[in-house]
């Protein structure tokens, strides 16, 4: 066995005995795979013409590799290099049935583009009698009633407590899992305030229909769960019973409204979807329609609210994700609406709302490459190839130049900025970065430029295979919030006070002429020449000090908590 140390590179080698004596010499082969190593020992005569050849050319003083003429049974060839050792992860099969759920609400997130693509077409396929009760009344609805909601504020109007509470966006969220930590807790935009009411009975009402009294719709709705009634809305009463007055609340704005900045983008900013397009984490009070449809929501009471006080957090995306039929729709129900500044305004302005915003965009998308400690591909992962790795690790925000939300928040008023950090974000799936110049890098810039998004080249796990897929990985998410930077009301107002010689002046847009191109075909574009959507003029000097304070806070976020969350050795670094 000492010889086969010698010999750790797989070769043949052929080894005279110590003595004239002695009739066969030993050759030994060494395979080596993962764990053993194997050794074979091939006999060979001397006698024969092979071995005497290979002992002639011994004799000549020859030293080089000796390969002898045998067959490929007895001993392989060593010039035949080892197919290397391919290694599939497959999920288990013993996987719980809950962590399966949990998949599946990963999945349908990440399908619902090309589904809703794939369900538009299958309609128009199906022919005139679909033409004529879908599609041409559902085209007819959308230009002429609804075509400006995503980005006019009545966005109010399409969310769904029922869709933002299905039991799907539960699965979802358990399945990195994402968590919300906050630094302290927000003041309420509003409170419930109890009205009170005289209530008398009386003799003299005999020509009126009390509103407690109840019909036989009123016990049907009673059976199935339902909280209407035909006279009144509030909860049912017998008729017979003691009649009391009915507990009425209505909601006094006592509060700030919230902007809050989410960092950094990712590929599909997972977590921004999970906390403010659903329910599952902020567990408003919610009642399913019907009872016995209970299973298919999620249960607000089983956890906290996050956010108190605080009305709806409408996230904020492009307008072009509103140009594809039925997703539109879905979109709307969920909450999303368009960033644009005008949506915004009209969307705090209209009520006790709060939006949140992906400050990066799709800048932002492209730059950030798995640079967390957590490697969580998947329930049951074993192995695969460990994370390459880099000269310097840091995470990437584009920030400085991005000032539009401050100057809403000062031209508002009442605003309180919340700058958050998702740790997790970056490292739900690999990004293969186009060098500057290459075909990849091109067509990435052209996306953006001509559509206002791109198409990051990324990868993680499958659903039953965790080597190469879509399905994000189960990394964790934790959603870290800063210290709310309160924007009082009249601070514009006032600054113009105290500097009379402020004059507000429309700012010269510098505009970039196009030649006519294929591409322009595609492009949204406006004829008019571009010029800022925020009408007021903001001090340049009032709007570098809040998003200082708004920078230095996002700072603080990430270096308090990066050491909790896998980002230990990774440096904050905002590039533009």
């Amino acid at each position: 066995m000492g010889a086969v140390q010698d010999y750790p590179d797989q070769t043949l080698r052929h080894r005279k005995g110590g003595d004239e004596e002695g009739d066969q010499s030993i050759v030994r082969e060494t395979t080596e795979n993962d764990k053993d190593s194997v050794t074979h020992e091939v006999s060979i005569d001397v006698n024969d013409s092979t071995s005497t050849d290979l002992q002639n050319e011994s004799n000549s003083g020859n030293q080089e590799k000796i390969t002898p003429s045998l067959s490929s049974k007895s001993v392989p060839d060593s010039t035949k290099k080892s197919k290397p050792y391919v290694n599939i992860n497959i999920a288990p099969l013993n996987t719980p049935l809950r962590q399966r759920l949990e998949t599946l609400g990963v999945i349908w997130h990440t399908i619902s583009i090309p589904f809703f693509i794939c369900l538009f077409l299958l309609s128009v396929s199906l022919g005139w009698i679909v033409w004529l009760a879908i599609i041409l009344p559902y085209f007819i609805w959308w230009y002429g009633f609804d075509l400006h909601t995503p980005s006019n504020g009545k966005v109010v109007y399409r969310v769904r407590s029922w869709m933002t509470n299905m039991i799907l966006w539960e699965w979802f969220v358990d399945y990195f899992p994402i968590r919300v930590h906050k630094s302290v807790d927000f003041e309420p935009t509003f409170s419930e305030v109890l009205v009170e009411e005289d209530f008398e009975g009386s003799d003299d009402e005999e020509d009126l229909i009390s509103e407690d009294s109840r019909t036989l719709i009123d016990v049907v709705f009673k059976r199935l769960g339902l909280r209407k009634r035909l006279n009144d809305s509030s909860s049912s009463t017998n008729s017979n019973a003691e009649r009391k007055p009915p507990l009425r609340f209505k909601r006094v704005s006592t509060g700030p409204r919230y902007i809050f900045g989410y960092h950094p983008h990712g590929v599909i900013s997972m977590g921004c979807m999970g906390l403010f397009a659903t329910n599952a984490i902020r567990n408003e009070p919610f009642q399913p329609p019907l009872k016995f449809l209970k299973p298919l929501f999620h249960d607000p009471t089983k956890g906290v609210r996050q956010f108190p006080g605080i009305g709806h957090v409408f996230p904020l995306t492009l307008t072009t994700q509103f140009t594809l039929p039925f997703y539109r729709d879905y979109l709307l129900s969920l909450g999303l609406t368009s960033a644009s500044a005008k949506n915004i305004k009209s969307l705090i302005n209209n009520g006790d709302n709060s939006v949140c915003i992906v400050v990066g965009g799709a800048q932002e998308s492209l730059l950030n490459n798995m640079v967390g400690s957590h490697n969580n591909v998947g329930k049951g992962f074993k192995g695969g190839k460990d994370r390459e790795p880099t000269k310097k690790k840091e995470i990437q925000l584009v920030l400085h130049k991005r000032k539009g939300f401050v100057k809403l928040a000062i031209e508002l008023g009442n605003i309180s900025l919340v700058p958050t950090f998702a740790f997790g974000e970056a490292d739900l799936y690999k990004l293969t970065i186009p060098q500057p110049g290459s075909w990849g890098y091109a067509f990435q810039q052209w996306m953006k430029t001509n559509f206002q998004f791109t198409v990051p080249f990324f990868s993680a796990r499958g659903v039953f295979i965790y080597d190469f897929g879509f399905l994000s990985y189960r990394n964790p998410i934790n959603v870290c919030m800063g210290k709310p930077i309160h924007i009082p009301s009249g601070t514009l107002e006032k600054y113009k006070a105290e500097h009379p010689d402020f004059e507000e002046k429309a700012t010269p847009v510098h505009t970039i002429s196009r030649k006519d191109s294929f591409s322009n075909l595609f492009k949204i574009v406006d004829d008019k020449p571009k010029r800022s959507t925020i009408k007021t003029k903001i001090p340049q000097d009032l709007l570098d000090y809040y998003h200082k304070l708004y920078v230095e806070e996002l700072k603080r976020v990430y270096e308090d908590n990066k050491h909790k969350y896998g980002y230990g050795d990774v440096e904050l670094n905002i590039i533009e």
